[in-house]
């Protein structure tokens, strides 16, 4: 489901799509129903796969079911209207929610973009030799929000370059079909530009902790089943331990669920940068003492609030809850 994955970082607008359900784990009495835990198609959520081949989540005693998302904003919109109680999403949608009603709270980091968006250009050495350039991006996407970074660390604005809107897959091909010489994308489409005589001007590699992906659960599942949230985050973490430790098992059984060959799989896994718990306690931080995550928070919102995606900014103590990392 190639489709999917691309899809992940699309405008954060978008509205159309299907889901399809899959149950893991078995019924335990502690829990009258089970746990709804929403999943887009995502290089950095495939460790949930591995917690249902591997079982990881009967260890836990875990009572979940798993329902996978063709399209981000379906998630999003399923998590606000509480027909699901768990999501995996990225901060902006943590954001566009709690801007309209603040019902979700960020209780892990999953992962960072690393090196998976990218600004390839043609005959531009460096960043500041952008102005006056034409930019292929999607307005309003999460490169969008990173390209806006870019810019604004070599002392640009946006206005000093002449953005050209579309989608991430069309970006690429206009620039191997030699229609532009500077897009914002990310792979495939960006090793295609590379390919095509294009360079890596940046990378998401240069803008650690940027783009970053959570996972989110309702408040109201906070305080009613807190308990099983946390055997969510503990198998979450046990899976991660077992990419870890048997890294060929695990990237055959995320590239199958991907639907792409393993060594392609083992590029976009590359590309982000997975949090381990300990990294979580230290990104999130505590209330009396944020961590640099809330930063990241307040970069987004801001963005998000100039792009109009957002009413108004949203503060990061109100959508953050790490007590269950402990």
């Amino acid at each position: 489901m190639v489709a999917g994955i691309v899809s992940r970082r699309g405008a954060l607008g978008l509205l159309a799509g299907a889901t399809a359900g899959l149950t893991f784990g078995t019924k335990f009495s502690f829990a009258d129903a089970p746990l709804k835990v929403g999943i887009p198609i995502w290089v950095g959520w495939m460790p949930f796969w591995i917690m249902d081949e591997k079982k990881i989540g009967d260890k836990h005693k875990l009572n979940a079911v798993l329902t996978q998302f063709t399209v981000q904003t379906d998630a999003r919109q399923a998590l606000a209207a509480g027909s699901l109680d768990v999501c995996a999403l990225n901060t902006a949608d943590v954001l566009a929610i709690d801007a309209v009603s603040p019902v979700a709270k960020v209780i892990t980091l999953t992962n960072a973009s690393a090196g998976a968006d990218i600004v390839i250009a043609r005959g531009v050495d460096k960043v500041e030799d952008l102005k006056g350039k034409k930019v292929a991006l999607e307005i309003g996407s999460v490169s969008h929000f990173f390209f806006s970074k870019v810019l604004e660390k070599a002392g640009l604005k946006e206005s000093d370059v002449n953005i050209i809107n579309m989608s991430a897959q069309d970006a690429g091909a206009a620039f191997v079909a030699k229609a532009i010489d500077v897009s914002v994308t990310w792979e495939p489409f960006a090793s295609q530009g590379i390919a095509s005589g294009g360079t890596a001007l940046v990378t998401s590699k240069d803008t650690p902790n940027l783009i970053i992906d959570i996972i989110s659960a309702r408040n109201d599942i906070l305080k009613s089943r807190g308990d099983d949230v946390k055997r969510l985050l503990d198998a979450w973490y046990d899976a991660l331990e077992f990419v870890s430790t048997n890294k060929d098992e695990a990237f055959a059984i995320m590239a199958k669920h991907s639907d792409v060959k393993v060594d392609e799989f083992a590029g976009m896994w590359a590309g982000v940068k997975m949090y381990s718990r300990p990294e979580n306690v230290q990104l999130i931080g505590t209330p009396e003492k944020p961590g640099p995550y809330s930063e990241a928070v307040k970069a987004m919102s801001n963005f998000m609030v100039e792009a109009k995606l957002i009413p108004h900014n949203v503060e990061p103590l109100s959508m953050i809850d790490g007590a269950l990392l402990a």
